[in-house]
């Protein structure tokens, strides 16, 4: 019979998993208009460390210390893919699509240069949250294209007011990230099991025994066990 303490699938690596997890929902916030996308990057960073801390802590020291932190190197790919699932999916099921007119515009907390749009819709209605990308924009470009105040722009917005709105080939493309998502979600599982699974060397607890009786339950008392 194989050891229970040598299966693939432990308690311990589900505990790992179940905190990665909760970082990962907690990182899906970022996808909102409650946070301002030049300060996700700290909020980001607060969960990842937190996360690693949590999980330390489950079993201190952790039995596999090493593959603990591949999985937490792996998590924020986790809170990545979960904030495009969520947004992408909010403005996919309930989105509007409407020309917008930008009111203002900002410039981010992020090294370089990185503009935020607030956008009012045609009934001059202030659109929740910014755009944060202007179409035809890619993430790393130097020669980005750039609007002004007053210039109209084509974006799918939520009426909710629950995420920022987008460009819509961006909100076509983040769809992607449903299938990225259980794949990585497995990864990490794979990585959180391996994480949890005991040394071979490892000594199982054994529950207290009287001295010279080890078939006595640990329950039984002195009198008892002497008859």
């Amino acid at each position: 019979m194989r050891p229970r303490g040598r299966r693939f699938v432990n308690r311990l690596g589900a505990w790992y998993l179940l905190v990665f997890t909760i970082t990962g929902a907690v990182g899906a916030l970022a996808g909102t208009t409650w946070i301002r996308a030049d300060n996700v990057a700290v909020l980001g960073t607060v969960v990842w460390c937190v996360a690693l801390l949590v999980a330390g802590l489950v079993v201190s020291p952790p039995p596999r210390m090493i593959m603990l932190s591949v999985a937490w190197l792996i998590s924020p790919l986790l809170m990545f893919v979960a904030t495009g699932v969520f947004w992408s999916t909010v403005l996919t099921q309930r989105g509007e699509r409407v020309v917008a007119t930008v009111i203002d515009v900002r410039d981010g907390n992020e090294k370089g240069r990185h503009l935020y749009y607030t956008l009012a819709d045609q009934y001059d209605q202030r659109i929740p949250g910014e755009l944060g990308m202007w179409p035809g924009s890619s993430i790393g470009a130097s020669n980005n294209p750039e609007g002004s105040v007053g210039q109209r722009v084509v974006v799918v917005r939520d009426p909710g007011g629950l995420v920022d709105p987008r460009p819509p080939e961006e909100v076509s493309t983040g769809q992607g990230n449903l299938i990225l998502l259980p794949i990585v979600y497995l990864v990490l599982a794979v990585l959180c099991m391996l994480a949890g699974r005991p040394r071979p060397d490892d000594d199982t607890p054994q529950p207290w025994r009287p001295a010279g009786r080890a078939d006595v339950p640990p329950w039984t008392s002195a009198g008892d066990a002497g008859g």
